[in-house]
């Protein structure tokens, strides 16, 4: 018997120019994009981050390969935050070219420090200077942090989607 997987909420926000704002990064964190050498870096942040909940990933291969031969694979989307001190990454926002954030994921460690805002503000930045109306993404419904957090950020619920 296979348990049922929770509601989805589709949430959204127009890229008006009122709404993209610059990213206030926390101090010590730079952003980059990825390049393949991250690959492992980023899964294993993955884990972590989903490691409580809110999400999951598949084993490696499977993952990586994925990821990499969607259509709507672009490295130069998928931000990655990296702590400076640390020498590793802190968070992720993994972005598909339809404007739809695939994965947004922070480190444990680096949670509740605007880090999860700043990776979204700079989503939209990137978006709205590609000529993008609107970014996308999915959360679980039961995901509450996530969802006052895209809240905050001023995403709106547009659909519940039914997992089950």
């Amino acid at each position: 018997m296979t348990t049922p997987r929770p509601d989805a909420l589709r949430m959204r926000i127009e890229l008006d120019p009122g709404v993209v704002r610059d990213p206030a990064w926390p101090e010590g964190v730079s952003v980059r994009s990825f390049d393949p050498a991250d690959a492992h870096a980023l899964h294993a942040l993955l884990v972590r981050g989903y490691s409580q909940g809110g999400g999951s990933v598949a084993e490696f291969v499977p993952w990586f390969s994925g990821m990499t031969s969607d259509e709507e694979y672009d490295p130069a989307l998928f931000f990655l935050a990296e702590s400076q001190a640390e020498s590793r990454l802190a968070g992720a926002a993994l972005c598909w070219t339809s404007a739809f954030v695939k994965d947004l994921v922070v480190d444990p460690s680096w949670r509740r420090r605007g880090l999860g805002e700043s990776l979204l503000r700079h989503v939209f930045a990137t978006f709205a200077a590609r000529a993008s109306g609107a970014v996308e993404l999915k959360v679980e419904a039961t995901n509450a942090g996530a969802i006052r957090l895209y809240e905050r950020v001023g995403m709106r619920v547009v659909e519940r989607l039914g997992l089950s």
